[in-house]
């Protein structure tokens, strides 16, 4: 529609021109003196020319005003499609940005989906080699013990063999003696087993209480072990936590005119479960006002805070130290 206006007034400009320039040949035409013309009617068709030329300049220079009009006002127009393209190359370049930070954000979790489950698979790897290895030690222990009283039972019977030899010698002796002998040899014999049976429960007992204190000791090692695995776990996920808040409220962060660098103050930060700030203290000043203020300002815009990817690191209440860079 715009252009079409523009075609009309440029059209209307060429003819109004081209009927001036009409108008000027017209007179002229008229005003050639005629045979029988008197000098009166020359001189005021001179007038009337020379009226026609001064018209005629008039209206060149409305034409030149309407035709620099006309220029400014396109000009006017590509600049505005000038200054419309370069905001909408802007707002794409915006778009693309965030597309990348989204992808990038993406990469990193899957990154840390696969390394947590590397280490879960780790620890189960490691969990079932420490049982194999408890139920190798049990069963160690049981073939022990029954070879250890396969043993017994074989010195039980070469004893009773070597008493029933000595017996049958004695035979030969008087019935008193051999009857006292007997009784003698039976008496001993019954000390001696009460004795290696006291000494063998003795020796189980020892073998027992040596065995349980190492499977307490392997255990314990492992158990500190993996103790201090999920510490560190957790001290990094709670590391990456407090970072992450950290981030956020330094952009949120704006600093008031005049303060100096090298300020920082410690915060204290109430939040709820979902992140939202209930709650600012500082409770170690920077010694400037301002700045102590414009923390707090800072951790209240940046509510909700980000919530880590582990719930067990979470807290109500946090405590970080504000130290801005720049």
């Amino acid at each position: 529609m715009r252009a079409l206006r523009d075609f009309l007034n440029r059209t209307s400009s060429y003819a109004l021109a081209i009927a001036v320039h009409v108008a000027v040949a017209g007179v002229l035409t008229v005003s050639v003196r005629w045979p029988g013309m008197d000098h009166r009617s020359a001189h005021q068709a001179a007038n009337a020319i020379r009226a026609t030329v001064v018209d005629e300049e008039r209206v060149q220079r409305e034409l030149r005003v309407i035709r620099d009009r006309e220029t400014e006002k396109r000009r006017e127009e590509e600049e505005r499609v000038e200054a419309a393209r370069r905001q909408r190359e802007h707002e794409e370049s915006r778009l693309e940005e965030a597309r990348r930070l989204r992808r990038t954000e993406e990469d990193q979790g899957r990154r840390e989906a696969e390394r947590l489950r590397q280490e879960r698979e780790a620890l189960e790897k490691e969990r079932n080699r420490i049982e194999s290895e408890h139920q190798r030690l049990l069963t160690l222990v049981e073939e022990t013990e029954q070879a250890r009283l396969e043993e017994e039972r074989r010195r039980d019977e070469a004893m009773n063999a070597r008493l029933e030899e000595e017996r049958r010698r004695d035979e030969a002796e008087e019935k008193r003696r051999q009857e006292a002998e007997r009784v003698r040899r039976e008496e001993e014999l019954r000390m001696a087993r009460r004795q290696a049976e006291e000494a063998r429960r003795a020796e189980e007992e020892r073998q027992r209480q040596v065995e349980e204190r190492a499977r307490r000791e392997l255990m314990a090692r492992e158990e500190q072990r993996l103790e201090q695995e999920r510490k560190a776990i957790f001290a990094k996920a709670l590391e990456e936590y407090i970072s992450a808040i950290e981030s956020s409220v330094v952009r949120n962060w704006r600093r008031p005119t005049g303060v100096p660098d090298g300020l920082k103050c410690t915060v204290n930060v109430v939040q709820a479960n979902d992140g939202e700030v209930l709650k600012v203290e500082i409770t170690q000043s920077s010694g400037n006002v301002a700045f102590d203020r414009s923390v707090e300002q800072a951790v209240l815009a940046a509510s909700p805070l980000p919530l880590p990817r582990q719930q067990a690191v979470f807290d109500r209440e946090i405590v970080f130290l504000f130290n801005p860079r720049s």
